[in-house]
């Protein structure tokens, strides 16, 4: 997961996702778009890129979906799925742009064809800060215990650079829980979902990059046409200053409903009825 930009802490959020192709779930037979639509397929649990306002998928990645429709004279439908089943679904044709913090490897070029990168980000540990861990030191992760969110770079990097299975959950915020928990001894996962978790938690902090990786947008290969625009409108929104400003407003709007989700904890504990006491 892809962001070098603050996250709010939804309990998703959580780069570079980015996500794995191996052992993805089969993807539903593809299904032909509404006439004047095109489809976006995301994983809403990773503000300020998707994430849910009520019942609206919103964020960076939406904003770039909806100028890609716009040029094409299109609107945009979005669907939310499991993080693994992006690309799968992608590829079976059950939509056009797939947009979830994805991170571009090579592995992913095989099976699908990238835009030009609009975001550089990269991998972190999240620790303790009595049991810190470093990224020059990552080494020092082997055997550990380590936490990351299913079918993500995260996951790849422990089998490939620490060479053992890491510890699986669905968002990063999940692993962290368990590592608050004692479960896990440290996590790993892209550096905006990691800025999020640790929000408001002073006991616990980032490390400096494990990776550098690049988040693009993926589309079914053999449409050269439909790459064009997509790369014409990313490049036209970077050089004007657009991209900013969407990376901007929307990492502002995903901090504002973490925060606004924190403070009614309280008043939600507090209207919890009280436990009764067991009987003797």
């Amino acid at each position: 997961m892809k962001h070098t930009l603050p996250l709010a802490a939804l309990a998703a959020a959580v780069a570079s996702l980015s996500f794995a192709d191996e052992a993805a779930p089969a993807a539903a037979e593809a299904v032909a778009p509404a006439p004047g639509t095109i489809r976006m397929i995301t994983e809403a649990t990773f503000p300020p890129y998707e994430f849910r306002q009520g019942k609206e998928v919103v964020g960076i990645d939406v904003e770039i979906c909806k100028a890609v429709a716009k040029e094409l004279g299109k609107t945009l439908a979005v669907e939310d799925v499991e993080f693994d089943s992006v690309i799968p679904s992608l590829i079976a044709g059950k939509a056009e742009l797939a947009a979830a913090g994805i991170t571009v490897t090579e592995d992913r070029k095989m099976k699908v064809d990238f835009s030009h990168p609009y975001v550089r980000t990269g991998i972190v540990f999240i620790f303790a800060k009595d049991k810190p861990f470093d990224a020059e030191k990552a080494e020092e992760a082997k055997g550990k215990r380590v936490g990351v969110q299913n079918g993500t770079t995260s996951a790849d990097y422990v089998r490939e650079k620490l060479g053992q299975e890491p510890e699986m959950f669905d968002s990063p915020a999940s692993a962290f829980a368990a590592m608050k928990a004692g479960k896990v001894d440290v996590v790993i996962a892209d550096i905006d979902p990691a800025k999020a978790v640790i929000k408001g938690e002073p006991d616990y902090d980032i490390s400096e990059l494990l990776t550098v990786e690049e988040y693009a947008v993926a589309i079914k290969k053999g449409q050269p046409e439909l790459l064009a625009v997509l790369n014409k409108v990313i490049d036209d929104l970077d050089a004007s200053g657009k991209l900013d400003e969407i990376k901007d407003e929307w990492t502002a709007k995903a901090e504002a409903a973490a925060a606004a989700e924190e403070a009614a904890k309280p008043a939600e504990e507090a209207a919890k009825p009280e436990a009764a006491p067991a009987a003797e």
